[in-house]
């Protein structure tokens, strides 16, 4: 990269050559968007297959091998979250960005050629290593801008960065089931997927300019490879309370495909029109709502995980298209809160040159309660023989963690910055 692509430091109020200016649309600079939209057809290299991922295992591999397949490729995301905030630090979030497209690509050709055990489960991990990085820079290069302008608005920002990513994840399903109502196949998913990824890396290489300051990358390279003190206190409080609880979410949530079209009896196509009904709804939110989150952060999480787990338990007993479609609608809400908050409380007073590095481990630690909680899903599975006992454990345990988590919550401490008023150089 030439000097050109480095903005100066977030520590420095100037800001030069970012694609950050005063005009902003909907909370975002030209450059957020810009990574916004590249964000949205890397998620549809996603959701264009994953929303049936666990029906297409359903007839290829036994019950265990689907848990097995989910765990394998939940620890090469952990793998690729640890990895992906220190390498975001040292190279810039352009660069580990682009990086991110090989191995999924990689993966889904395969997931397309050779759809066989026991390749299944690597093919579908080096695809999540890729993802791993998309998801930690979609949140850092947002969390860049935020050091920058402060931290008003901040969930809002977040959380428009992703909203085509939600409109995209919207309009996948609903493409794919059309898809394979016409006569494709799941393999053929995976191909079309393949190609999203490539374009994904090309317009990420041609119109999204790096974040991170060129002396913040050298201040990342001087420091530890890894400082577990140095994410502080409020860091590591909010990450072990939220532990506990997504742990039992990852009892169920893999499985939900698995719940709508075996025990509800619905069929592929209107499940995945019901996930539509939910991005859709999400993004219609995001906005507002994101808003909402922004007053106060601490209670927003605290209601939206107790919907959460509420919302789990009625899918243990639920039945009908109807019921599927306003389940989907009326869990937008709770989970763009939580997008939104987890984000801000993952970066909460850690210094610029560390964002990176705690959100890949914020993300590292909730995706390694799905390495073990969709095998325990899995194992329950098989051995109650119904997916909506093992919901109802899910939510059960989510709603009693939960108690536990408000406190810990309230006890973290936000760190606000006043909102700055920057001078520009070059504008976008």
């Amino acid at each position: 990269m030439t000097d050109h692509d480095y903005p100066v430091s977030p520590e420095v109020e100037t800001i030069v050559d970012t694609g950050i200016s005063p005009i902003r649309w909907l909370g975002l600079s030209g450059n957020l968007w810009r990574l916004a939209g590249v964000t949205g057809i890397a998620q549809f290299s996603m959701s264009l297959w994953a929303w049936q991922f666990g029906i297409f295992l359903a007839g290829v591999v036994e019950k265990w091998q689907i848990g097995l397949t989910f765990s394998i490729g939940t620890f090469a995301m952990i793998v690729g979250y640890a990895v992906s905030g220190t390498v975001a630090d040292f190279i810039g979030r352009k660069n580990a960005m682009s990086f991110a497209f090989i191995p999924m690509f990689i993966g889904l050709v395969s997931l397309r050629f050779l759809p066989i055990w026991p390749l299944v489960p690597l093919e579908y991990g080096i695809t999540s290593f890729g993802w791993a990085f998309i998801i930690i820079m979609s949140r850092a290069m947002p969390a860049d801008e935020i050091t920058i302008i402060g931290t008003e608005n901040s969930a809002r920002i977040f959380n428009m960065t992703l909203l085509p990513a939600f409109l995209v994840d919207g309009i996948s399903p609903i493409a794919a089931a059309m898809l394979l109502q016409s006569g494709y196949v799941a393999g053929d998913l995976h191909l079309l997927a393949a190609v999203g990824t490539m374009v994904a890396l090309v317009a990420n290489t041609r119109i999204v300019r790096e974040s991170l300051g060129r002396d913040v990358i050298e201040k990342a390279k001087a420091g530890a490879l890894i400082s577990f003190r140095g994410l502080g206190k409020n860091f590591w409080i909010f990450t072990l309370g939220m532990f506990g609880y997504v742990f039992m979410g990852n009892l169920a949530f893999p499985y939900l495909g698995n719940l709508i079209v075996g025990e509800w009896g619905l069929d592929e196509a209107t499940y995945g029109y019901a996930w539509a009904a939910y991005s859709f709804t999400s993004v219609i939110l995001m906005y507002s709502v994101s808003g909402v989150t922004d007053r106060n952060v601490r209670v927003a999480l605290i209601m939206a995980i107790w919907s959460t787990a509420v919302i789990v338990g009625i899918f243990a007993f639920g039945e009908g298209v109807l019921t599927l479609v306003i389940l989907n609608i009326v869990w937008a809400a709770p989970l763009v809160i939580w997008t939104g908050a987890e984000n801000i409380l993952a970066v909460n007073g850690v210094g610029s040159e560390m964002k990176g590095r705690a959100l890949g481990t914020y993300q590292f630690m909730m995706s390694s309660t799905r390495l073990f909680g969709s095998f325990v899903g899995a194992l329950l599975w098989d051995y109650f023989g119904s997916l909506r006992t093992v919901y109802s454990i899910s939510s059960i345990g989510g709603l009693i963690i939960t108690i536990f988590l408000t406190y810990a919550l309230m006890s973290i401490k936000l760190e606000r910055k006043p909102k700055k008023a920057p001078v520009l150089g070059k504008t976008e």
